[in-house]
């Protein structure tokens, strides 16, 4: 229980603090406003701006597997929180130093995104490495949501406040902070995450690239491929932004309710997993995440105002939730050991990936065609993933958290 508590903490504090300092934590709202008031800038170059500044998470494959094949002053994962989260620092503290244009903006936010997706491999990788370790992958998985939802609902609620109390130099310098207890973690090593291994029992080196595609393909694939459909939601997004402010008639006060008790949601649903996946199979819940998520996005076809946007907000928070977490526990299941890096990367790149296109798809549908059809390439795409679950390997969906996988998943 001791051991639970010092991981719990540990990875809590993490994941919280990487979430926050990240260019699309806590300062994601601020950019928004700085780009369009102080450097006036319209929407197309917003969108090239996000579009830029977001190339190292589709790319996070590639950090994944320099985690895998270098380890920073011998200190593996540490060394990376060591080396990346200054770099992080020093691009803040430049940008609160030079006069704000365009051009520095994105520079700087650009530096600190590839600092952070150094971050976000490494950290994925070692929670997947303890999580299969100590055969919790599904508490892991709820506790890395639950602490990227309450990231996500400090953001909102800050980064407003931020907007019209802070200078812009103020904004970036307290994101600078955030990202320094990151740096002070690689100086803590929990017996808990880091036990000491004698070592003929230290993880397997990974070997190549190759070792990614060939050896382990059967297994991460399939994976990579759910996550795929999963979050390719062309109804969300700015198809939903739109219909629920142009259709509904919902004020940007009612919309933030709603974004806020969706996450409210999500958060029950996490707590909700945590707690069910060390008493069912991971193919039992998998395949109720998923036959869940197919239609609820079309209640929104039926409401009328703010209440029953509140209503099916919390539905959708609830279900969205429980599923996020489902299908992450199934990725660190599938990751092959020696290469956690890259297997959680190209997880989160093909998750981060699906999600954009599926937006911009969602947009360009909307504005020519209907918020239904939207839903509806969403429902199809959600339905898709039913007959993939019974590709997955038997060893890694069979055995409740909590329980050995049935086979170890090595590189």
């Amino acid at each position: 229980m001791r051991d639970r508590r010092q991981a719990a903490i540990y990875f809590g504090a993490l994941l919280f603090f990487n979430g926050l300092g990240d260019p699309t934590g806590l300062i994601s709202v601020p950019l928004l406003f700085i780009l369009k008031d102080r450097l006036h800038a319209g929407p197309e170059a917003v969108a090239v701006f996000e579009a830029l500044t977001l190339i190292p998470a589709y790319g996070a494959v590639l950090f994944g597997l320099l985690r895998d094949r270098w380890s920073p002053f011998g200190r593996r994962d540490r060394g990376y929180f060591a080396l990346a989260a200054p770099v992080a620092v020093a691009s803040y503290l430049w940008l609160a130093a030079v006069p704000l244009s365009y051009a520095a903006l994105l520079s700087g936010i650009i530096g600190a995104m590839i600092s952070y997706q150094m971050l976000d491999s490494a950290i994925a990788a070692l929670v997947t490495t303890v999580a299969q370790r100590e055969s919790a992958t599904g508490r892991l998985s709820a506790l890395s949501e639950t602490i990227e939802t309450v990231v996500h609902i400090v953001s909102v609620l800050a980064g407003g406040w931020m907007v019209s109390h802070l200078t812009t130099r103020t904004i970036f310098l307290l994101a600078g902070a955030f990202t320094v207890p990151i740096f002070l973690q690689a100086f803590w090593s929990p017996a808990a995450v880091f036990p000491k291994y004698p070592p003929a029992e230290q993880e397997p080196e990974a070997e190549s690239v190759k070792a990614l595609l060939r050896k382990v393909s059967p297994k991460l694939w399939p994976v990579a491929i759910i996550l795929l459909l999963f979050n390719f939601s062309p109804g969300w997004g700015t198809p939903l932004y739109y219909y629920l402010i142009d259709k509904v008639h919902l004020s940007s006060a009612a919309f933030g309710v709603c974004r806020a008790v969706q996450y409210v949601g999500i958060l029950i649903a996490t707590a909700l997993y945590g707690t069910v996946c060390s008493r069912l199979r991971p193919r039992q819940l998998l395949a109720l995440a998923i036959t869940i998520n197919i239609f609820p996005g079309f209640l929104y076809l039926l409401i009328g105002g703010k209440t029953g946007a509140i209503a099916v907000s919390t539905v959708v928070g609830l279900v969205s939730g429980f599923a996020t977490v489902a299908v992450f526990d199934l990725l660190m299941r599938c990751c092959p050991r020696g290469l956690e890096g890259a297997g959680t990367a190209l997880g989160h790149s093909t998750f981060g990936l699906a999600g954009s296109i599926g937006d911009v798809l969602g947009a360009t549908v909307y504005s020519h065609g209907s918020f239904a059809l939207c839903l509806a390439m969403d429902a199809v795409a959600t339905a898709l993933i039913l007959p993939l679950l019974g590709r997955l390997p038997e060893a890694v969906v069979s055995t409740p958290d909590g329980e050995p996988l049935a086979l170890s998943v090595t590189a």
